[in-house]
């Protein structure tokens, strides 16, 4: 009986041991395949998905696929880590999340150059208007998308600018006049199209200054602008104003196309608001060829050139027609662009929040935490 049990446990040991050696031999193959799988892969990855991402530049959709293979590649380096002869299962989930996050930037890097490449591929006089870095760009891209997802929400555009800690230990006139600051700091990067749109609103201010009522046109309909920017009327004049901020280091002039984009727009517009007297009007902060300016002296465009844009107030501090109530807008407001100043006495641009309040203005009620 004895003998019996010695030989049943002898057995059952020897079959554990079988059973432990099989699984680390398992182990072992699956190790050397995972291996041998990953460097196969590293070379697939060299000549395929590079070239994938060279030919995202006419089709975008392939980057999503050379992502999704790239993806492939971290996860057997992360299972190499995990299951190597001494694994490092804490270096496995942080190159997990690395490598995440490192795809996600490719990809996004991918998109911007390609699609980069593209314009300028197809239009190469687009180099000359570019005065920003790619990288910078894609910065000031993140943070224009930050602004109008607050647009749709209950978010005030102000925290974006402003962090946590100051958030809670600044009052409500202190938030808004920091994120002010910040957001007009020159050093801060901005689109293209911001530049722009920066560039517009001081022309209005300077039209203000003059009497005119400023529609900012180009700002509230963007791509479906006709080329018009500003619409500035006083008495029976109507100016139809178009911007163009250009670099001077780069010396490249306004051109005769855009005289006559303004010239049409011009006539466009008198036609269909029914408006006799429109003046087309080009400003820039540069020059015009001298084929432009052939152009808009027989199309009678008027033209102000080297027109620089200067410090100035940027709160616009409205009376509402409806109420009478006096309420300020910051430039990075929602309605900020829609907003006119001068209808109604009162209404003027103010440096400081500390002075649009004392001459009793007040922030929309959304952002004082009430309903409109």
């Amino acid at each position: 009986m004895e003998v019996a049990i010695f030989y049943i446990g002898a057995f059952t040991i020897l079959f554990i041991i079988a059973k432990i050696s099989s699984a680390f031999k398992k182990k072992k193959e699956y190790i050397e395949k995972l291996e041998k799988d990953y460097h196969n892969h590293l070379q697939f990855h060299k000549v395929t998905v590079e070239a994938i991402y060279e030919d995202s530049v006419l089709f975008p959709s392939l980057v999503n696929q050379a992502a999704l293979i790239d993806k492939l590649e971290d996860d057997l380096l992360s299972d190499y880590f995990k299951y190597k002869k001494r694994p490092a299962l804490k270096a496995s989930e942080t190159i997990s999340i690395i490598k995440k996050e490192l795809r996600e930037k490719k990809k996004e890097v991918t998109l911007a150059i390609n699609r980069v490449n593209l314009y300028e591929s197809l239009a190469p006089w687009l180099v000359d208007y570019t005065d920003m870095k790619l990288s910078d760009l894609l910065k000031a891209l993140k943070e224009e998308q930050k602004l109008k997802k607050s647009y749709n929400s209950e978010t005030d555009p102000v925290s974006l600018f402003i962090s946590k800690s100051e958030w809670s230990r600044l009052s409500t006139d202190q938030r808004n006049q920091l994120a002010l600051d910040r957001y007009a700091d020159p050093k801060r990067k901005k689109t293209l199209w911001q530049v722009g749109i920066d560039y517009e609103r001081y022309v209005g201010y300077y039209y203000e200054q003059q009497g005119y009522i400023v529609k900012y046109h180009g700002a509230l309909k963007a791509k479906e602008d006709l080329g018009i920017d500003l619409i500035c009327t006083k008495d029976t004049k109507t100016l139809i104003v178009q911007c163009k901020r250009l670099s001077q280091i780069k010396e490249i002039p306004v051109r005769e196309n855009i005289i006559a984009q303004i010239y049409g727009a011009s006539k466009y517009y008198g036609m269909e608001n029914d408006i006799t007297n429109t003046e087309p009007v080009i400003i820039t902060s540069y020059k015009l060829s001298n084929e432009a300016k052939k152009f808009a002296k027989h199309l009678k465009v008027e033209v102000i050139e080297n027109f620089e844009i200067k410090d100035y107030p940027l709160i616009k501090c409205n009376i509402s027609n409806r109420t009478s109530e006096k309420i300020y807008h910051l430039p990075l407001d929602q309605q900020y662009d829609s907003i006119i100043i001068g209808d109604n006495n009162g209404e003027f641009y103010a440096s400081t929040i500390e002075e649009a309040v004392k001459k009793g203005f007040r922030r929309a009620f959304r952002w004082n935490g009430n309903s409109n």
